[in-house]
């Protein structure tokens, strides 16, 4: 018997948003989206990049209690300039993870056995 499994898709962007007043910092929006199997919707999860998070490990943490295993991280995009918000050129600014878990399948019914017909 194979095991079945489904999958979950997480993608992550930081995106810089220049100040309306020159003497304010960059913003920097974080932002989780969500693909969970048989879901209609994308589920969002939005922080502020500028302070420090632990957004990320709450929900690595919610989707391994669940039953998830990371299988893939992919860097989407990186800053390529410590310019336009980004304090460091070369971090990652997009990213997406695949996380798998098996499926519960209903066991399989065997079927009746047969006696022996008449003596």
């Amino acid at each position: 018997m194979s095991t079945r499994w489904e999958y979950l898709v997480v993608a992550w962007s930081l995106t810089a948003t220049p100040p309306a007043d020159p003497a304010q910092g960059w913003a920097l929006a974080g932002t989780f989206q969500i693909s969970r199997p048989g879901a209609s919707e994308v589920e969002t999860r939005r922080y502020d990049g500028t302070h420090v998070s632990t957004i990320g490990f709450e929900l690595l943490n919610e989707l391994g209690a669940e039953g998830w295993e990371l299988v893939s991280n992919t860097i989407e995009r990186s800053a390529v300039a410590p310019t336009q918000g980004y304090q460091t050129a070369g971090v990652p600014i997009a990213s997406t993870q695949i996380f798998k878990r098996a499926v519960a399948t209903p066991a399989r019914r065997r079927p009746a056995a047969r006696g022996s017909a008449g003596a």
